[in-house]
């Protein structure tokens, strides 16, 4: 098989598994948020935090940080299908008329290798046909496939780097709002931020070790 075209099988296989990442990656964000908000929707509504009045202060703040947040959650989806989803899609169109013609050389080759009855020599002589039909336009791009070929292997970057910095930089940007609305919506949570890993685990310990203590726990 002629290189290019084996490049640019290897460029297609890149660019369906980007398009269906990219797909994937926008169906998780929306889906963090929906069950984060179903959470704190599930929480807020039980008895624990109509009896802890901090507790329920700080699930309010933490439902009113997901339902805001999700207008970054959305804009962060619609840069991802502009930026990758939808340029990838479009770029997969410039490998079909080569796959028709692959397929239909490969129907035709099964087929010469079957046995020469009535319905097999039909059925050879349309797919015949039908190759002969892909070939003529086929042939009739066929000089400026193979010189557009190495231009489009060559200029994959130019292509894929303009999508991946949107997507990039809307991440980051998706991360800043999202930090800063933190810090508006949660302030119940701002005493503890000082705090390091180390001693939120600490902190976390002492009170199951004080849980644990207590006489209706059973030794595990």
């Amino acid at each position: 098989m002629d290189q290019n075209l084996i490049s640019c099988k290897e460029l297609e296989n890149t660019t369906k598994k980007l398009y269906k990442d990219a797909k994937k990656y926008e169906d998780c964000i929306l889906e963090a948020n929906r069950t984060e908000k179903k959470m704190t929707s599930d929480l807020s509504n039980s008895m624990l935090c109509h009896e802890e009045e901090k507790l329920r202060e700080l699930l309010e703040e933490w439902h009113s940080y997901i339902s805001q947040v999700n207008a970054f959650d959305e804009d962060l989806v619609l840069v991802t299908r502009r930026t990758v989803v939808e340029p990838m899609k479009k770029f997969q169109g410039v490998f079909l008329q080569i796959e028709e013609c692959e397929k239909a050389r490969q129907k035709v080759q099964k087929l010469q290798e079957k046995e020469k009855t009535g319905p097999n020599i039909v059925k050879l002589e349309a797919a015949r046909q039908n190759l002969a039909n892909l070939e003529e336009d086929f042939k009739a791009q066929d000089r400026l496939l193979k010189s557009e070929l190495p231009l489009l292997n060559e200029g994959r970057i130019d292509y894929f780097q303009p999508c991946l910095e949107a997507l990039i930089k809307a991440q980051v940007e998706h991360s800043g709002n999202s930090v800063n609305l933190f810090a508006e919506t949660i302030p119940s949570l701002k005493n503890g931020t000082d705090l390091t890993e180390m001693e939120l685990r600490q902190q976390q310990n002492q009170r199951f070790a004080q849980i644990h203590a207590l006489s209706i726990v059973g030794e595990s």
